[in-house]
């Protein structure tokens, strides 16, 4: 504060005096103003429908909109990862039933070789018994006679020996093989109690996600009624009832399920202008697939699980087929290729693998659906479609150059090498939700990714979003 100089003019006192005026009218005035009838009310009132109310009103139900199409999206990998589950599981099954029927061919031959070497013993016993033991010794003629007959001797003896440490050999390994058998049938003894966990746990997951789908599906409607209303009352009270160009302000909602949450509404007019779109659904509303499951739930397991059977042979062959194309074939070669590119070949294999991807764009969305060998008919209402859902998405892709991916996001992020998102590279794998389990992309670089989004969507290439996002992006192919 500048101090003032009193001079003998009085021109300080000249100078407070109007530095303290303006004060004064102002509480005067205000004070008038209170005491004015019909005034006092027009302090700022705690409206719930103000504009400020509505805005997050509208914001709040949008977060809770994108919420649930994470939730959604997490059953519906869920549902993959039990199949996953129950596929493996049967298949340990299978390999353990194999162990066992090995195990009794062993023993069979265990059998065989026991009596083969009882034959040899008892021969050599009886012919021993019948023309017992020799007089050459006696009958002998000179000393060289006697050591023939000596050598002939103990001959016959090494032999005897060899015969009985033979049978007892067999009798050993016969034991040995039938408790081989034993723990070969307890182990699948084991995988078939586990496979049928695995199948009880599958149908309890799509029992359970039909289920919780309905359930979603009201919430949404819900929701989607309850933006609606606060939509019109704010275009309503801002005197906006109709957009202007009859579209969404770009800075409306995103249909990014996985978009910014608690992010600040883009605009003020972002909210007040409900959405119209081209097509028969809102994209900024979680798709839910019917997870209706018309008769037996396992028969419909079955089904999806006998589509995808083929996908490891499938993988295979293309792997094959793949290292022929790069000069790498051996003929031993299984052709899956899990980690094995060399990284000379690593850019070409990217590369591929990312034209095999963008080669499915256009195709549809199906909740369960794709092999190595191309789109297939998924679960629910996706056993009418034929398509793609993420994960099934990224197996086809990489299935290309005999990389083998389970169809399931959650252990398709377990594979490969982890990097850091910030130094994601084109032809990595992007992950969405806890480990990686409500989405996968293909990262094309530039800020771009290939995806199968949802219900209703076709496989497509859009902006990265990196809410949701895992710390993570996983390398299959290094170069």
């Amino acid at each position: 504060m500048r101090r003032i100089r009193c001079g003998s003019d009085g021109s300080a006192f000249r100078l407070a005096t109007r530095l303290t005026q303006p004060a004064t009218v102002t509480v005067l005035s205000a004070a008038m103003l209170l005491g004015t009838p019909g005034l006092a009310t027009a302090q700022p009132a705690q409206d719930p429908d103000g504009i400020a109310a509505l805005i997050a009103d509208v914001a709040d139900a949008n977060q809770q909109l994108q919420n649930l199409g994470a939730q959604i999206a997490e059953e519906k990998e869920g549902v993959n990862k039990a199949l996953v589950d129950l596929q493996t599981a049967r298949e340990d099954a299978e390999a353990a039933q194999h162990e066992v029927e090995a195990g009794h061919q062993a023993i069979a031959e265990a059998d065989a070789a026991i009596a083969a070497a009882q034959r040899r013993f008892n021969t050599f016993a009886a012919s021993t018994y019948v023309n017992g033991p020799s007089d050459s010794y006696l009958t002998a003629a000179n000393p060289s006679e006697m050591i023939a007959t000596a050598a002939a001797g103990q001959s016959l003896a090494l032999s005897s020996q060899q015969a009985l440490d033979n049978l007892k050999r067999a009798r050993t390994e016969q034991l040995n093989k039938e408790s081989a058998a034993r723990l070969a049938k307890q182990k699948a003894d084991q995988a078939v109690a586990d496979a049928q966990s695995s199948q009880d746990a599958a149908v309890a997951a799509l029992t359970d996600t039909q289920r919780k789908f309905g359930e979603q599906q009201g919430e949404i409607d819900r929701l989607a009624a309850r933006r609606s209303q606060a939509q019109a009352k704010l275009a309503a009270a801002r005197g906006n009832d109709k957009p202007q160009d009859g579209h969404a302000s770009p800075g409306g909602p995103s249909g990014d399920r996985w978009g910014n949450p608690g992010a600040p509404v883009a605009g003020p007019m972002a909210a007040s202008q409900p959405a119209q779109w081209d097509g028969p659904w809102d994209p900024t509303l979680p798709m839910i697939p019917s997870a209706d499951v018309p008769g037996d739930p396992i028969a419909v397991i079955n089904q999806v699980l006998g589509i995808s059977q083929t996908s490891a042979q499938v993988t295979a062959n293309l792997g094959q087929k793949f290292l022929q194309s790069i000069g790498l074939a051996k003929p031993d070669s299984t052709g899956i290729n899990n980690g094995q590119i060399p990284r000379v070949y690593g850019k070409q294999a990217s590369e591929y693998v990312i034209r095999r991807g963008l080669s499915q764009r256009g195709v549809p969305y199906s909740w369960g659906g794709g092999t190595a060998a191309g789109p297939g008919r998924g679960i629910g209402s996706g056993s009418g479609t034929v398509g793609f859902d993420c994960s099934g998405l990224i197996l086809y892709a990489f299935a290309g150059v005999g990389i083998k991916l389970p169809h399931y996001s959650g252990s398709q992020y377990k594979m490969g090498r982890q990097i850091p998102s910030a130094l994601a590279r084109r032809g990595d794998v992007i992950f969405y939700g806890p480990g990686g389990s409500q989405h996968v992309t293909l990262y094309l670089g530039n800020g771009l990714m290939l995806e199968a989004p949802d219900v209703g969507q076709t496989v497509k290439v859009s902006p990265v979003r990196k809410s949701g996002m895992t710390p993570f992006v996983v390398r299959y192919i290094e170069y």
